[in-house]
């Protein structure tokens, strides 16, 4: 008997705990406007009152109909639920409801409207989102989603879109309440990111660079984007033309092109990811065998430039030709204030005396030696003629010097470094860059130019030299004789003025024979340009050292005292 009531006991018992969780999810779904204390006494009687199973839904459906005054109250179904859940003792799922994800802010701290667009995965925007934003003002959007806090899910990836900048920034929104360090904007490990936008640079024709561009600082703390949008810095701007041209220049398969544009992204700081992989372009076009120009290979070197087919023009006559519609015109004058030219024969054989007979012969044939001894790619075309120096396009005497002893040419070394401390003491000025020209044949040229003295000038698109101050430069000419053309110029660089609208200029015709030198200084070479036209005659090989002279040593530093 004891067994049967114990049994029936515990039955009774489960049933009054369901007909006291149905009866609770009743009593808290209505509020009854019955006089005080009715409430409590209904409560009682449903909660010590067990009914069959099932009688507790459907009197608490009728009770809605019959109860009269009943309120439905907002947000019951939950309240009623959380409650039987407490009285069954077990956990009722959390609801699932969009919360505010991540708040982006966007400022223009520029002269100019910007309008930016962010879209993060399984998040919209509160409202209308982000609006435009005008000049010196901030605009702000909420982003909502069921990326709840605390959760531990693989978060959210998104992205950022500035209007006018050709490609969108990623960033990366990491789970956790806040958002944690994981987070990033454009790669991993980043929380910060400048996107640098400017109008496109025709840079292979010498086109004239843009002066402005735009930046966006993208910043992602926590839960918060910031997005400003600015005027580029000169830095900047810089840096975003110079990675256009890299970008151009991988495209193609000219390895001379694509080298001389990613040593000028180095000088210009941008970033390492672009240049690695323009880096890997030009190991691809090695691959290919693309690094060795036309003309450019040892056998080429070797056939074409050989000391016997030197010619010789000693005695031809030099041809000037001044402008002929002014007697006075200022170009037929043959030394302006300040210019210095002066031509000078036998000027090697005359410095170099010590390292025997011939001493031009000896050098010239050395140099071509150390060309067919160092790896191919070493000589490489520049307009119309080849330069030859270190792989790198390095032209620094330190690295021609540097290069001739590897291959244990140290004569060739000895020679050119006696060159480079005789022209030091005799121009007063400071070797800072030689530049090996070979001209196999008479088709070879050198376009007319200036030198370039300073940042200020233009150089060409493919230039890679870290120019100083430079005040004049001297050319050593080795085997055959070829014509120098010298160019008197009108235009803003110079201080000559033309005579009239149609003045001629004037032109003069200089024989360089080998051995012999040329030096100018800066405002001769302001006011003249200089180069070597093609022979119209057959000639042989020549080779040419041009030293560029700065007024201070290489990299010195000046230390107040």
């Amino acid at each position: 008997g004891h067994r049967c009531g114990a049994e029936e006991a515990a039955r009774s018992s489960s049933f009054c705990l369901a007909a006291m969780a149905a009866a609770a999810a009743t009593m808290q779904e209505f509020v009854c406007t019955t006089p005080p204390g009715s409430a409590s006494k209904l409560q009682d009687f449903q909660l010590n009152c067990p009914t069959p199973p099932g009688s507790a839904s459907r009197r608490s459906s009728s009770t809605t109909s019959l109860l009269p005054g009943a309120i439905r109250k907002t947000g019951t179904r939950q309240r009623s639920s959380s409650v039987a859940a407490k009285v069954l003792g077990k956990s009722a799922p959390a609801p699932v409801s969009s919360l505010p994800v991540l708040r982006v802010g966007v400022s223009a701290t520029g002269a100019f409207d910007t309008h930016v667009s962010v879209s993060l995965e399984g998040a919209q925007p509160e409202g209308r989102g982000l609006k435009l934003c005008r000049a010196g003002k901030t605009v702000s959007a909420t982003y909502l989603g069921s990326l709840l806090r605390g959760t531990q899910g693989s978060g959210a990836k998104g992205a950022v879109e500035v209007e006018g900048f050709t490609e969108p920034v990623p960033f990366y929104l990491a789970p956790g309440p806040g958002g944690t360090s994981a987070s990033w904007v454009q790669s991993k490990g980043r929380w910060k990111y400048t996107a640098l936008h400017a109008p496109p640079w025709d840079w292979r024709e010498h086109g004239e660079k843009p002066t402005e561009g735009q930046a966006a600082d993208i910043e992602l703390i926590g839960r918060e984007l910031k997005v400003t949008v600015r005027a580029m810095t000169m830095m900047e701007l810089k840096r975003t033309l110079q990675l256009q041209a890299l970008k151009e220049a991988a495209e193609g398969k000219d390895y001379d092109t694509l080298r001389a544009q990613v040593t000028k992204a180095r000088m210009a700081s941008v970033e390492l990811e672009h240049i690695a992989k323009g880096e890997a372009r030009l190991k691809e076009l090695q691959d290919e065998g693309l690094h060795v120009g036309e003309g450019c290979s040892h056998d080429d070197v070797r056939e074409t430039m050989a000391w016997a087919r030197v010619t010789s023009r000693v005695g031809a006559p030099d041809v000037n030709e001044p402008c002929t519609l002014s007697q006075d015109c200022p170009c037929n004058v043959d030394l302006n204030p300040g210019e210095v030219l002066e031509l000078k024969e036998n000027h090697v054989q005359e410095c170099l005396q010590d390292f025997g007979p011939e001493p031009d012969r000896r050098l010239f044939e050395q140099l071509v030696e150390a060309a067919l001894a160092v790896e191919e790619g070493c000589i490489w075309k520049a307009g119309g003629k080849y330069i030859f120096s270190e792989f790198s396009r390095n032209q620094s005497f330190t690295a021609l010097a540097r290069m001739l002893q590897k291959v244990g040419k140290h004569e060739a070394t000895q020679m050119l470094k006696k060159l480079q401390e005789y022209t030091e003491t005799r121009y007063m000025g400071y070797v800072t860059a030689i530049q090996v020209n070979f001209h196999p044949h008479k088709g070879t040229y050198h376009d007319q130019h200036r030198d370039i003295y300073s940042q200020k000038q233009a150089a060409g698109p493919n230039c890679t030299c870290q120019f100083q101050d430079c005040v004049g430069t001297v050319c050593y000419s080795l085997g055959s004789s070829r014509v120098a053309l010298l160019t008197t110029m009108t235009d803003e660089s110079s201080a000559i003025r033309a005579c009239c609208d149609d003045c001629e200029g004037r032109r003069e015709y200089r024989w360089l024979h080998s051995g012999n030198s040329m030096y100018f200084n800066g405002d001769w070479n302001s006011n003249h340009t200089h180069g070597i036209p093609p022979s119209e005659e057959e000639c042989g090989p020549r080779i040419s050292l041009a030293f560029l002279l700065a007024a201070k040593p290489p990299f010195s530093i000046n230390v107040p005292r």
